[in-house]
């Protein structure tokens, strides 16, 4: 014990220093997973009820389609338009419609014009999770509107349920709300397994809310919803939410310019995301949060044939338990995957029990912490801002492959890695404090029985030589965590720091982790986009050199 205490200490020393100052992963209402038995992926269907919306413009833009089939198809649905706003066919369908979009771009005016938040529902308020009074997480998650932590008010509260379910428009422009509140089991009731798809190309249909609403369209307690085959774009945090939702689907997407997230689901389950394409969001593209229940025993989200760039990470997920991720490249993106035990209030922590294989992470170096960036980020209201030039709201090492922060038996696996300038691989471990566990026994809680096998770096698919910094970086913290059958550039050997890496299946003896190394990471946790942009001893922000 004596030998201990001094250890414990400083690594509440570290903990203190690594505590996040910039914002949360995602604050939310206190949420709870579906039970996952009662649910299912749902299935893509051709025929059934449905209800049509088009625009004003539809026919013009229905004519002007290269393919005739497509074309006559279209032209036949618009003689049954019923709808010019999608929000309104929701509003209207019955469990198990199919709502078809025809060509258009989708502003949905009378969304907009509900405030946040509304008189009527100013009292549906609950604690939040993972946000505390005056907090940059506080702010973005209330929609305040300012980035100053001055003006977030001193109460930790978020729209409830309720508040979704009676203004479901006050902070998305368009909802999807299922559970009615009169037979409060969090299983869905009323627009439940709806289908919501465009019928032309994926660019024919665009939903945009200009920056004006929080979420663009929010799937809420709508179990067996399927999105597919449209655009999505200008959220003033996520495009595209799916909570507390027992079975869904999001196919053929693009999303683009979200100031948080492009494709988000929380405390959601049996779900896939299929043929994706995520860019230009100020944290990630896709993030699977607070993932499925059944921690090692099944993969409750799939993540397949997603293309995730141009982000400030490719991939995010506090909790994001029970995803697997394969057939997917996450590239210029400032890092292309994180995965953490973080955020306090996040259900499902510590994080466990993913696998990312077959997957390509490559030139993940986006410069998007320079000086010139945080000037441009810190002066210009978001509403503002060129929608290409990302402005980061979540800190991380520029230039790196993966990083797991705080996960349990994750399996990565059968990836490539190329041209990540800092390096492929970090795990480090995230003392229990930080998801707000005191109990000194749970300390060292993270980090355990993670694999690395059989992944190739500094080469590209075609064989070329395209190299990455170092291949894993590893604080040496926990027990069983093993890497076997990594290979470098032509079968050489993998560069690491420790320079000696345990083998699998036994892994790693329990250590307590370099302390060197904690503290040297330590810093970059205190980032903040607004008050703290360049920690003083951290190096994350910096782009490095290529290597060569």
């Amino acid at each position: 014990m004596r030998r201990i205490a001094p250890l414990l200490a400083l690594t509440g020393v570290a903990a203190a220093l690594l505590s996040p100052q910039g914002a949360a992963a995602h604050p939310e209402r206190p949420s709870f997973f579906p039970d996952w038995r009662k649910g299912a992926v749902p299935a893509y269907r051709t025929t059934g009820p449905s209800r049509v919306v088009c625009q004003p413009d539809s026919r013009e833009r229905i004519e002007a389609l290269p393919d005739a089939a497509m074309r006559d198809q279209n032209l036949a649905l618009l003689e049954g338009c019923g709808y010019q706003s999608i929000q309104s066919a929701v509003d209207a369908a019955d469990n198990g419609d199919r709502i078809l979009i025809l060509p258009g771009v989708y502003r949905e005016p009378e969304s907009r014009a509900h405030p946040y938040p509304e008189d009527r529902c100013k009292d549906m308020f609950v604690g939040r999770e993972g946000a505390e009074p005056g907090s940059a997480a506080f702010i973005l998650s209330s929609g305040a509107g300012s980035d100053d932590p001055d003006d977030a008010g001193d109460d930790p509260v978020a729209p409830s349920y309720e508040y979704q379910w009676n203004c479901p428009n006050s902070s998305n422009l368009i909802a999807i709300v299922g559970d009615d509140p009169d037979h409060p089991d969090r299983e869905c009731d009323v627009r439940c397994n709806l289908q919501i798809e465009g019928t032309a190309r994926q660019g024919d249909v665009l939903i945009t809310a200009d920056a004006t609403k929080l979420n663009v369209i929010k799937a809420d307690r709508a179990d067996g919803v399927y999105l597919r085959n449209f655009t999505v774009e200008r959220s003033d945090f996520n495009n595209i939410y799916v909570h507390e939702t027992n079975g869904f689907v999001m196919d053929h997407i693009k999303s683009w310019y979200s100031r948080e997230y492009g494709f988000l689901s929380y405390t959601s389950d049996n779900g896939v995301y299929e043929d994706l394409d995520a860019a230009y969001a100020g944290d990630s593209g896709v993030y699977p949060g607070a993932g499925p229940e059944g921690h090692c025993q099944r993969y409750g989200i799939e993540i397949r044939d997603v293309d995730s760039h141009d982000n400030n990470l490719g991939y995010s997920g506090t909790a994001g338990n029970g995803v697997w991720v394969h057939d997917s490249r996450f590239h210029d993106n400032a890092i292309g995957m994180v995965t953490d035990s973080f955020a306090p209030g996040h259900p499902g922590q510590p994080q466990d029990c993913a696998k990312w294989e077959d997957n390509d992470y490559y030139s993940n170096n986006a410069d998007l912490f320079n000086d010139e960036r945080d000037a441009y980020c810190k002066s210009t209201p978001p509403r503002d801002r060129d929608p290409q030039k990302v402005c980061p709201t979540f800190q991380v090492p520029v230039g790196t492959g993966i990083l797991i922060a705080g996960g349990n038996g994750n399996i990565v696996r059968r990836n490539r890695f190329w041209d990540n300038w800092r390096g492929g691989v970090r795990l480090f471990y995230v003392p229990a404090t930080f998801r707000g566990e005191n109990d000194p026994t749970m300390t060292f809680d993270t980090s355990n029985a993670n694999q690395f096998t059989d992944n190739v770096f500094d080469e590209r698919p075609d064989g070329t030589r395209d190299p990455n910094g170092t291949s894993f970086w590893w604080d040496e913290e926990g027990a069983g965590n093993c890497w076997s059958g990594n290979r470098g550039f032509h079968g050489a050997p993998v560069t690491s720091d420790p320079a000696a890496l345990p083998a699998c299946p036994v892994g790693s003896l329990f250590t307590p982790g370099n302390m060197a190394k904690v503290l040297s990471q330590a810093s970059c946790s205190t980032w903040d986009p607004q008050d703290n942009t360049d920690p003083p001893g951290c190096d994350w922000f910096t782009r490095p050199e290529e290597p060569q």
